[in-house]
């Protein structure tokens, strides 16, 4: 399990434990708020290096992105 640091403009910050960034940001699941609709994720990988990624909210996957045929 690894440590995603969730950090947002308002302040807002967690600590969620998941196998993959894409698990854990769907339990983060945070709601836009105002003009905060970006949440800032910073992790170390396998090799102990310092990642980081910026992710709109909400997050959808991207079959829902895509939609149906």
């Amino acid at each position: 399990m690894r440590e995603y640091k969730f950090e947002r403009l308002n302040g807002d910050k967690k600590i969620i434990e998941a196998r993959s960034l894409k698990k854990a940001i769907l339990k983060y699941g945070g709601k836009p708020e105002g003009n905060d609709d970006h949440a800032y994720i910073t992790w170390t990988n396998k090799k102990k290096n310092d990642s980081e990624a910026s992710v709109k909210l909400p997050y959808k996957s991207r079959k829902e992105r895509k939609g149906r045929l």
